[in-house]
């Protein structure tokens, strides 16, 4: 059954399972904790193949039987509960995610202490379930400890905080908080520097990571001062960039992939910029860099086989404004909208007209506007910047339609309602 999950094929692994349930129930009884771990299994293949009440069922079942035979607080629950977890987040039930994942940490801290690391899971996991919930604040937290769980285990200055800081740096990326990234990677690049020296080769991609920081805030709105605005930000990134590729240069041996993506973000910063013959060379080089040799084809074709989308507002997520207070688990549609358009040689949209949408017209013109003001690093052939026609995006959002007062019934002139005559009733 195992084998079958790992081979991706939840629908066959889930009969198995079934199987040594059942036998299981047949040698042990009912209620026998050696039902757990394959009750486990199969709501796992349940999960996978999309069964979400039957898994939900399996492990609901699994921590009550541990819960009965093995305690509240038995290690055992971590898996079913984060299993079921799971569940509810897959059926976008937040809340009762939320509640699973909480229990699990929590015997995970009874067991283990505060500050394990195999409770690591279980905060992304609560960031999840929050981030379903929208409750950053939370969210943020659960991604935060998590550099201080790693910084008290190891030493706040040990190395094997890297992995944590780029982590963490990720996350901020992902979640557009450019500020608390760039802090965060510049906190790596200065213990790698004292660590390992000042031209080490892994300060390149925590460096890349700065600049694009940089890009990033220039790119949000709105300035909050003078050391915020774009014209400050785009030079800083460049500056940073800079600094990593003479890096990557200063090596016996550079490393041409490693060479070729400074070029790439270099390209992408001098095309947001507006240095257009700027982002061409650095384009172009980066293609020649990468085609001499035919092992880089793949990473060529990752950078240079389609447009990549550099510059994006997206349209709103729920429409109207207003519903996005709306508390989790309320009731919202669903829609979207197709556009096809095309991106020319210098990155620019043209030609984009909406394909379709449902419902027709609510979020027409926001989407086709967002597309018309994107801005994308163009495709290559052959070394140079082609166009590519064909392109379609779509957009898919949650909305509220505002109900309409029911307008009052006709009233007669008098103000009062109309009378039924009394059947009885004689002149």
């Amino acid at each position: 059954m195992l084998r079958l999950l790992e081979e991706d094929r939840p629908a066959d692994a889930v009969p198995a399972a079934f199987e040594v349930v059942e036998l299981t129930r047949e040698l042990e009884g009912d209620d026998n904790a050696a039902l757990v771990t394959p009750l486990t299994n199969l709501a796992t293949a349940q999960l996978r193949a999309g069964d979400l009440l039957a898994a939900e069922n399996n492990y609901s079942a699994a921590v009550t039987l541990v819960e009965k035979h093995a305690g509240i607080v038995s290690p055992q629950l971590i898996t079913p509960l984060m299993g079921l977890g799971r569940t509810y987040m897959q059926a976008e039930q937040f809340v009762q995610a939320t509640e699973s994942f909480e229990r699990a940490l929590h015997v995970n801290h009874v067991n283990e202490g505060f500050y394990n690391l195999d409770q690591l899971p279980v905060r992304d996991a609560l960031t999840e379930s929050y981030l379903g919930q929208r409750d950053f604040d939370k969210a943020n937290f659960h991604q935060e400890s998590q550099l201080q769980i790693v910084a008290h285990r190891f030493g706040r200055e040990s190395p094997e905080l890297l992995p944590a800081l780029s982590r963490l740096g990720d996350w901020y990326e992902q979640t557009g908080q450019a500020l608390s990234a760039r802090l965060v990677r510049q906190d790596a690049v200065r213990r790698i520097a004292a660590t390992r020296g000042e031209n080490d080769p892994a300060m390149v991609a925590p460096l890349i990571a700065v600049a694009s920081s940089y890009r990033q805030q220039a790119l949000q709105s709105p300035v909050a001062g003078p050391m915020q605005e774009p014209e400050t930000l785009l030079p800083m990134s460049g500056v940073v960039l800079r600094k990593a590729l003479d890096i990557v240069d200063r090596q016996p041996e550079p490393d041409l992939l490693q060479r070729a993506g400074v070029l790439i973000e270099f390209g992408d910063l001098y095309r947001i910029w507006g240095k257009r013959n700027s982002s061409t060379e650095a384009y172009d080089e980066a293609w020649q860099t990468l085609s001499g040799n035919e092992k880089f084809a793949g990473q060529r074709d990752v950078y240079f086989a389609r447009p990549v989308r550099l510059v994006w507002t997206p349209p709103p997520q729920i429409y109207p404004a207003s519903a996005r207070n709306l508390p989790p688990g309320s009731k919202l549609e669903s829609g979207y909208v197709v556009v096809r358009y095309s991106v020319d040689a210098t990155g620019l949209v043209n030609s984009a007209e909406v394909m379709e949408s449902d419902p027709a017209g609510l979020l027409d013109k926001s989407v086709l506007s967002a597309v018309r003001r994107s801005l994308y690093r163009p495709r290559y052939v052959d070394g140079s910047a082609v166009p590519t026609e064909g392109l379609s995006l779509r957009h898919e959002f949650a909305y509220r339609i505002e109900a309409k007062a029911t307008p009052p019934p006709d009233v007669p002139e008098s103000g009062k309602p109309l009378s039924q005559p009394d059947s009885d009733s004689r002149n």
